[in-house]
């Protein structure tokens, strides 16, 4: 992103098309206040795990079974439905696809 500042009149800044970003964090990186809550809060379940553990085990099955699950979305990464198009596939592709579908299966 390119920007310009100026001061107007008033002592307030004014941004214009031209002028290159300059400070702040670089894409992508990560926020310390984060980190450090990230590292906190497994510290305290490693600190605690025996105790989670039992107050799991007392839960009913079903209590238990939505723990697991909440957890789980903190252990893996979401899964994204794969769309594909079948009208560009040949006759030939379609049925690798289909095969190696059933060889899941089985």
């Amino acid at each position: 992103m390119i920007l310009i500042s100026t001061l107007k009149t008033n002592g307030t800044m004014v941004f214009e098309k031209g002028r290159e970003k300059t400070g702040g964090r670089k894409p992508g990186s990560t926020n310390k206040a984060t980190t450090d809550i990230k590292s906190k809060i497994a510290t305290l379940i490693d600190s605690q795990f025996d105790a989670i553990t039992t107050d799991l085990e007392q839960l009913e099955p079903k209590d238990r079974v939505t723990a697991y699950l909440k957890f789980l979305e903190y252990v893996l990464p979401k899964q994204r439905e794969q769309k594909i198009d079948l009208s560009t596939l040949t006759d030939e592709q379609v049925d690798d696809l289909l095969n190696r579908a059933m060889d899941k299966l089985d």
